[in-house]
């Protein structure tokens, strides 16, 4: 158990430290455009497409966060009216569940990049001469929803384990 909670732990201050990064860079790079084209009716050719997709990776970031501090979306009107175990048994289905639909996800999001690399898309933009490709910003579709669903997975085995009192209702 204690190793789960360490990987998790892990994984939550490299997504953490990520989402502070692209929040970070998508805040400056806007404010930047803005000046740009305020001041010397110009910008970064790029810089839209890629604060697009820096949104993409953020909403990932923080739907992966949110999983790991079980703080995503539920209703628990039912769960809470019933005895602790099946609240445990309902939340380590529901936790289950979950990360089987992320799997898929994630394998419908490869399927994805897989058909973007194998019909070579032209490059999003070109910066310091350097191609960027779509699926280079769009790998974080399968990534993000690997990490929502094994955020999901730990939480099923510690709600599994753990015992009544400690369980969180989903």
């Amino acid at each position: 158990m204690k190793v789960l909670r360490g990987i998790e732990n892990v994984l939550g201050v490299i997504e953490n430290s990520l989402l502070v990064i692209f929040l970070t860079v998508t805040v400056g790079m806007a404010f930047l455009q803005v000046i740009l084209r305020i001041f010397w009716a110009t910008g970064i050719v790029w810089a839209d497409v890629f604060l697009r997709h820096l949104v993409l990776w953020i909403g990932f970031l923080g739907a992966a966060l949110a999983a790991k501090e079980s703080r995503h979306f539920s209703i628990n009107v039912v769960t809470k009216r019933l005895p602790p175990l099946f609240q445990r048994i309902i939340q380590v289905l529901l936790h289950a569940a979950a990360a089987l639909v992320c799997y898929f996800l994630s394998e419908a999001g490869m399927s994805f990049l897989r058909d973007e690399i194998k019909y070579d898309t032209e490059p999003l933009f070109t910066v310091f001469g350097k191609n960027v490709l779509p699926y280079y910003l769009e790998l974080i579709i399968p990534i993000g929803f690997a990490l929502v669903g094994l955020h999901f997975l730990f939480k099923a085995i510690e709600v599994a384990v753990a015992g009544p009192q400690t369980a969180e209702v989903v």
